[in-house]
């Protein structure tokens, strides 16, 4: 399971223009004008969509309701696994892709290697479909290169029965009551851990995104990366502190064996994470329903409703693709469609679709977490991202480099080493970068 970080994204004019070129596609045509005055089929469409979700459901709807519009779902690696590769190699060899599911915080880096189609004309007309966050995140430059999908809003999944246990009436509602309740557990026992320390890139980004400050800014011709900014060194400073104390695992996700064997043994509390990690807990630890329940992500400040988002992605169309205006109006069927959107639920993505989030199914109580409605929750959360954070160029290599630099130092030495990588990085792309 991967984890990622959704936000708000918008890259620099001359990057959109200069970039943005026509090539080869693997969508056939023929002569015919659309009401944009382009060429699409007269005839039968024949698409192909690449992703890792499991859409095959969606696109046999798709398929069965539009028999002159025929979708093909091609299976591949999620892209950090190999699977923005696979499109991109496709894409130069002629052979990709109409659409692709593309993570949010990849956009941009798919946009430098000229890989995704703008699509304003297609999709404007239909964004307050959508969280505004999803929008933005789908969107650089004020051009839509996405049609957003789901997104994955953050909460604090808790064990119930060892809260009471060691007597924490009420969930922690800010970052230092988490610290505090962390420490009267160890006063407890020093070898019960209250949570999880941030393991992966993504996830420090995540927990960055709660802030309000983003890693990079534009302005005219010059990006400006500040990942080593006040709001990620309180992040970093936060989570180490709890490091060096004991109070938290050193593995940092749930669906780690050791931290599996850690919760079966009563020796973790909690888990701090996007909705779709719920899967995770359900299907490792499921001699534990009804001990876990959901509460709001710890705030920095009581009460000033800011949430954050781990992962989530869009539907975008091909760089090549012949056919944008059917390609796109198959996005949309999968973004907003309710059935489609049902069957997205069913399969673990929570909607972008601001209708999605009312699906019936999201407002049922759910018997592993107590009976609780957690949708009620994720929909609270997804509400509360904020609009503020931009998301860079070179997402991969902020991605590898975070993560590796997390498991070999400390969060603060790792937020300034990765700090100075990116800056060397965006330079090797020829465009034009300065410290924040």
């Amino acid at each position: 399971m991967n984890s990622t970080t959704i936000r708000t994204r918008r890259l620099l004019a001359f990057a959109t223009s200069a970039l943005l070129v026509a090539g080869l596609g693997a969508c056939s045509s023929t002569k015919s004008s659309s009401a944009n005055g382009e060429k699409s089929q007269a005839g039968p469409v024949t698409m192909e969509f690449w992703g890792w979700a499991p859409y095959e459901k969606i696109v046999d709807q798709w398929n069965a309701a539009h028999p002159d519009s025929q979708v093909t779902f091609k299976k591949i690696p999620s892209g950090g696994k190999g699977g923005y590769t696979q499109i991109s190699n496709a894409i130069t060899a002629g052979k990709g892709p109409c659409l692709a599911q593309i993570e949010y915080q990849a956009i941009p880096s798919m946009l430098v290697k000229n890989t995704v189609m703008d699509i304003t004309r297609y999709a404007s007309a239909d964004t307050a479909k959508y969280l505004p966050s999803a929008v933005s995140a789908s969107s650089i430059g004020g051009k839509i290169y996405g049609i957003p999908v789901d997104v994955g809003p953050m909460v604090l999944f808790y064990r119930s029965d060892l809260f009471a246990k060691y007597g924490i009436t009420n969930p922690p509602a800010t970052w230092a009551e988490y610290k505090a309740d962390a420490e009267k557990v160890a006063a407890a026992d020093p070898s019960v851990k209250f949570g999880t320390a941030p393991g992966e890139g993504n996830d420090l980004a995540a927990y960055s995104l709660q802030t309000g400050q983003s890693w990079y800014s534009t302005q005219g011709n010059s990006w400006t990366v500040s990942i080593d900014n006040p709001g990620t060194r309180k992040v970093a400073a936060f989570w180490q502190e709890l490091k060096d104390k004991g109070l938290v695992t050193k593995t940092g996700n749930a669906w780690d064996p050791q931290f599996n064997k850690a919760a079966e043994e009563g020796k973790v509390l909690t888990f701090v994470n996007a909705s779709w990690a719920a899967g995770g807990l359900k299907s490792d630890l499921k001699d534990q329903s009804g001990k876990w329940a959901v509460a709001p992500m710890p705030t920095w400040e009581a009460g000033d409703g800011k949430s954050s988002s781990n992962g989530g992605s869009a539907t975008s169309v091909m760089t090549g693709c012949k056919t944008p205006r059917e390609a796109a109006q198959f996005a949309a069927f999968l973004s907003s469609d309710p059935q489609a959107v049902k069957t997205g639920i069913d399969a673990g993505l929570y909607p972008a679709s601001k209708a999605g989030q009312d699906d019936p199914s999201l407002a049922a109580a759910d018997p592993f977490f107590g009976g609780q409605k957690v949708g009620d929750l994720y929909k609270a959360s997804a509400a509360q991202v904020p609009t503020t954070w931009t998301n860079g160029p070179t997402y991969q290599q902020v991605e590898t480099d975070l993560t590796g630099a997390i498991g070999s130092g400390t969060y603060p030495d790792a937020v300034a080493k990765v700090q100075a990588s990116t800056v060397a990085t965006i330079k090797q792309l020829g465009l034009s970068v300065t410290n924040g």
